[in-house]
């Protein structure tokens, strides 16, 4: 934060900069200053991290909402454009990104309303006519839930869309498969290979250059518990 606050411009007058600078004042970090650990207030680590580990799972938890593949245009907009629950939001998934106009990401919720689990494999379908709207180039990407990495595999493949390849049906549409092993008849490109465990799992669908007066009555796909 120390880094931050140096390379930022906070406004002497806006109410919302002068409070997150004061907050940060008892713990060392103000602008233009080198950040000194001796001068840093005591905090209580275990209650921090139940805060913060409880609004995760309450910020995580708006993902199953079925309206939620549309809050994310209203993520990473120009500063004093975000709304504040928006902005919590985009602080726990991670604070940097494109503004829609450039890009959108919707989570893939499962057709059951479960979180992912890697306990589990599962199918994601798409119609011919319900493809994303992109104009660039659409993508799933895979995720370990607690550490917001990739999930290591001897592919290295982390994706599946325009970009990292995938195969279309006959009919235009495409099924995207995670799971431990390629099933059979599957093209490679359109798998996502996941390691069997007992921990959560994410795809991030993303979409550049997204076509926003479609993206606003279209839904992204569910994932189908597959085994």
């Amino acid at each position: 934060m120390q880094f931050v606050f140096n390379h930022t411009t906070l406004d002497p007058k806006n109410e919302l900069d002068q409070a997150l600078l004061a907050a940060y004042e008892p713990l060392g970090v103000v602008p233009g200053r080198a950040f000194d650990a001796s001068r840093v207030a005591k905090i209580d680590g275990r209650r921090f991290r139940e805060a913060a580990e409880r609004t995760w799972k309450e910020e995580m938890a708006k993902v199953g909402n079925p309206k939620f593949g549309h809050y994310v245009s209203k993520l990473f907009q120009p500063k004093g454009e975000t709304a504040l629950e928006f902005l919590l939001f985009q602080s726990v998934i991670g604070p940097i990104g494109q503004p829609a106009q450039e890009a959108v990401y919707p989570a893939v919720a499962t057709e059951d309303g479960k979180p992912m689990s890697a306990n589990h494999d599962y199918v994601i379908r798409m119609a011919a006519g319900d493809l994303p709207p992109a104009r660039a180039f659409w993508s799933f990407t895979l995720y370990d839930t607690k550490n917001g990495f990739f999930i290591p595999n001897d592919r290295k493949k982390y994706s599946v869309g325009e970009n990292g390849g995938m195969q279309l049906r006959a009919d235009g549409g495409i099924d995207i498969h995670i799971a431990v092993s390629k099933p059979d008849g599957v093209p490679e490109a359109n798998w996502l290979p996941l390691n069997r465990g007992d921990y959560g799992i994410d795809v991030i669908l993303r979409l550049y250059n997204p076509d926003l007066e479609k993206f606003r009555t279209w839904s992204p796909p569910k994932a189908v518990r597959a085994g």
